[in-house]
């Protein structure tokens, strides 16, 4: 029975290989299509943040600081990865980003079959990433969203292997890129707790040396790039890469339910706002991380904290999007749903997004004054995302403890 699995691992493994070739072919396409189309159309394919990245590895080969160039405001380490923009092609961090893209799919089912999943089951969760749509426009329009999967899936799949100081590593190093993997911290560290779904808090809380060597590799990391960037870029790093991002108040046109509120009051100071726009979003985070933070539900836990993060922010873009639609297909087996209430769920988001879209193109393009309809739209997308939150928690199957040490024993024959 074991070299059975292990000759079907092994047919699996090249049937991905070419998948993963073909997904990085499509997006090679699409990044040749985008320097046509950048060449003859106002409307440009190229998102303006990969221009802000090349433009900030240009100061660094210089010798100067990426912050040098206005507006931005992202980690120093982006700029160095962003080197080969300036050294070699103006495509090349394109190329990059699509490669990482790659290996988030690859994780997705290296994860999968961790969890005890079939490897055609964990084949095709893996295809929900390599074949979207969204997530090959925003890598090859030179979005840098696909660094942070990387990053997040690392994490996540070290935490199941209990290489626990490493897997706090990873964190440190997500956190130090963007701030919002902070979320996760809670849960990883619960499901390291020796009890499954542990009834008692204490037990939960009590560190282990698992739950330890974690904090250890987050602190340790994060204060290492951060005190790298500090160090080379001074308080223009801070000011730009950290502290921006934490005070930040965007009042432009986004999908945000709370957009239009912060648009009309922007000249204003009203006291409590911050707190009653933060602080649902901090609840329901951190309520979701108790109650899914355990090894059995980790996936979990991080999809629908991501989705409430995103949900209930201040300022939310459509990469952001990317965030927990990279987690979705390592729930998607435990989903007791049919592929007909699915495919309407999936309708039913596009529509919300869409919808959203069509006032803003009017509002960006046109000049028409659109605020009123976008925001009418944004509370029905807040709708749409708390609804598919609903649907996917109330048709997530619970698995017993046995599943866990024969999914455990099963990953370990096949490594």
């Amino acid at each position: 029975m074991v070299l059975m699995a292990k000759g079907s691992r092994f047919g699996s493994t090249e049937k991905i290989q070419n998948h993963l070739a073909l997904g990085f072919f499509v997006r090679i396409v699409f990044i040749l299509y985008g320097e046509h189309h950048d060449q003859f159309n106002a409307l440009k394919y190229t998102d303006i943040d990969y221009h802000v990245f090349t433009d900030g590895a240009r100061e660094v080969s210089k010798g100067g600081s990426p912050f040098d160039r206005h507006t931005y405001r992202y980690t120093p380490f982006m700029a160095w990865m962003m080197l080969p923009n300036i050294l070699m092609h103006f495509t090349a961090g394109k190329v990059i980003f699509s490669i990482l893209d790659c290996m988030a799919s690859r994780l997705i089912y290296e994860i999968l079959m961790l969890d005890g999943q079939s490897n055609m089951t964990a084949l095709r969760c893996s295809y929900l990433w390599l074949y979207n749509p969204m997530v090959i426009g925003v890598s090859t329009r030179g979005s840098a969203e696909a660094v942070m999967a990387v990053l997040v899936l690392i994490t996540l799949y070290l935490a199941k292997l209990k290489v626990t100081l490493l897997s706090g590593i990873f964190l440190g190093i997500s956190i130090h890129f963007k701030l919002y993997p902070i979320i996760y911290c809670l849960p990883i560290y619960l499901s390291l707790t020796n009890e499954l779904r542990s009834e008692s808090k204490l037990q939960l809380i009590l560190p282990n040396r698992h739950k330890i060597r974690l904090v250890i590799g987050t602190i340790t990391s994060f204060c290492i790039f951060t005190g790298l960037g500090l160090y080379m870029y001074g308080e223009q790093y801070l000011e730009e890469g950290f502290l921006y991002h934490l005070t930040r108040i965007d009042t432009r046109h986004n999908f945000s339910v709370f957009f239009y509120l912060l648009y009309i009051t922007a000249d204003y100071h009203i006291p409590g706002l911050s707190l009653c726009t933060f602080g649902p979003q901090l609840v329901l985070v951190t309520a979701l991380g108790i109650k899914f933070g355990n090894h059995l539900d980790l996936n979990l836990a991080l999809f629908s904290q991501t989705l409430v993060f995103v949900t209930f922010n201040k300022v939310v873009t459509a990469q952001y999007f990317l965030w927990y639609l990279l987690l979705l297909p390592l729930i998607v087996p435990r989903l007791d749903m049919s592929w007909v209430k699915a495919g309407l769920l999936s309708i039913l988001w596009f529509i919300a997004e869409v919808s959203w879209l069509t006032p803003a193109y009017f509002l960006e393009f046109q000049a028409y004054n659109t605020f009123v309809p976008i925001w009418l739209e944004s509370i029905a997308f807040f709708c749409c995302n708390m609804g598919l939150l609903m649907a996917i928690i109330s048709s997530y199957t619970m698995l017993p403890y046995c599943h866990h040490q024969n999914s455990h024993l099963h990953s370990r024959r096949l490594r």
